[in-house]
């Protein structure tokens, strides 16, 4: 096969300097700080009135997941190393929960993620009274109803082209976030 790869390079070029026109035009602008108390997602019918506390967002997101407490953390991540022994042995897909990658780092940030949809049932998944297939904290499975107060921050992406950002402009932002924050849980984005 005979490929064009003075094409390849030249369309390379031109696909990188356009994402660097588009993010040059983007703002992150703070959109709200929501605290829930642990007691107030221990199931799908106590979370339900705390969600009115999630604003409705007409922009992508990026969202970082903290714990206000250093002490509750330490005790979150002991009951989660309990957790995560006994949910590995479990059969995937079947009866094992697909929990956030554990980087076992020593921030203070649980998560930091991005959402372009449905952000109130991404917080359901992270808070745990919504599904086990998602990838996510699902923090009130394993945390053995420690009470602590988790901090939810968010913040807008806005193209300043009146357009909706690119799912993959979104990641690039996020991804510097996480590497910055270098979150207890979770991944880099997929690029």
């Amino acid at each position: 096969m005979k490929l064009d790869t003075d094409n390849i390079i030249y369309n390379s070029k031109r696909f990188a300097e356009n994402l660097v026109a588009q993010i040059s035009k983007i703002s992150i602008v703070p959109f709200q700080d929501i605290v829930f108390k642990s007691v107030d997602f221990r199931n799908k019918e106590i979370l339900k009135p705390h969600l009115i506390k999630i604003k409705k967002n007409t922009h992508p997101l990026i969202y970082i997941i903290q714990i206000q407490s250093r002490k509750d953390l330490k005790l979150l991540l002991q009951n989660f190393e309990e957790y995560y022994a006994a949910n590995k042995a479990k059969i995937k897909n079947i009866d094992r929960v697909n929990l956030s990658r554990y980087n076992r780092t020593q921030s203070h940030v649980l998560y930091v993620g991005s959402s372009t949809t449905d952000f109130t049932t991404r917080i359901k998944n992270h808070l745990g009274t919504e599904g086990t297939r998602m990838y996510s904290l699902h923090l009130c499975k394993w945390d053995k109803s420690l009470e602590y107060n988790l901090k939810i921050s968010t913040f807008e992406v806005i193209s300043g082209t009146n357009e909706t950002s690119e799912r993959f402009i979104v990641e690039i932002l996020e991804q510097q976030l996480w590497d910055t924050l270098k979150p207890v849980f979770g991944k880099r984005s997929g690029l």
